[in-house]
């Protein structure tokens, strides 16, 4: 159930903002080809900082919650 709910919140939320960020790079770099590069550059830098902080939101699990739930299946 959890792939389920991870599956889903990735196809509706970064999928679509990753899309949304090349095409807005494309359009800016067919418009500014000299600032292509630096269009890159902050979108990478945007992504970084998105993953990083995503990853704070996920609970890291602890071998004590895992032994628990083996035990129970």
């Amino acid at each position: 159930m959890k792939t389920l709910v991870v599956s889903l919140i990735i196809w509706t939320f970064i999928i679509p903002s990753v899309m949304a960020m090349f095409l807005i790079v494309k359009f800016l770099g067919v418009f500014m080809p000299s600032f292509y590069l630096v269009l890159i550059g902050l979108v990478v830098a945007v992504v970084t900082l998105a993953i990083m902080r995503g990853l704070l939101w996920i609970p890291q699990s602890s071998s004590k919650d895992s032994r628990v739930a083996l035990s129970k299946s």
